[in-house]
């Protein structure tokens, strides 16, 4: 899970940095930058992920946040998906740098990063109680929270 839920009674070991980017149709207005902040966007029509997801969610309370609600053409089941329509001009989108790479070459779209510190957040094991995690679980919690710096 990413480390921006509200783990009620569940302890969070970061394992992983996921960066959030916009991504942008080649011949968008944005699409020349190299940052831009979330509110910069908020006008703009959106593609996003199918209601539920906790992504979505996450993306939509920050448009709240910021007194807008996001202008959705169309939801996606699948970030492949929703990167193949923003690429053919349906809206912008908002998803982790590591997808954004993966089908950046396929569909042809431009990645902007996002300046807010909400798009820098780290994905998390979860557990109850550490004492009651075996001793092989201990040591892969703490490997991976040594490689992410954490």
């Amino acid at each position: 899970v990413s480390d921006a839920i509200d783990a009620q009674g569940l302890q969070l070991q970061p394992v992983a940095k996921d960066r959030l980017v916009l991504i942008a149709p080649a011949g968008h207005p944005l699409a020349h930058r190299s940052r831009v902040y979330f509110a910069e966007a908020l006008d703009e029509p959106f593609v996003s992920l199918a209601a539920g997801s906790a992504l979505q969610d996450h993306i939509e309370e920050h448009a709240r946040a910021a007194g807008h609600s996001l202008t959705l053409r169309i939801r996606m089941k699948t970030f492949e998906g929703l990167c193949e329509m923003v690429a053919h001009g349906v809206g912008l989108g908002i998803v982790p740098q590591r997808v954004a790479s993966r089908y950046r070459r396929r569909h042809g779209y431009r990645t902007i990063a996002l300046a807010d510190d909400w798009a820098h957040r780290h994905l998390c094991l979860c557990f109850r109680d550490w004492k009651t995690l075996s001793s092989p679980m201990q040591s892969l919690l703490v490997h991976l929270g040594a490689k992410t710096g954490s």
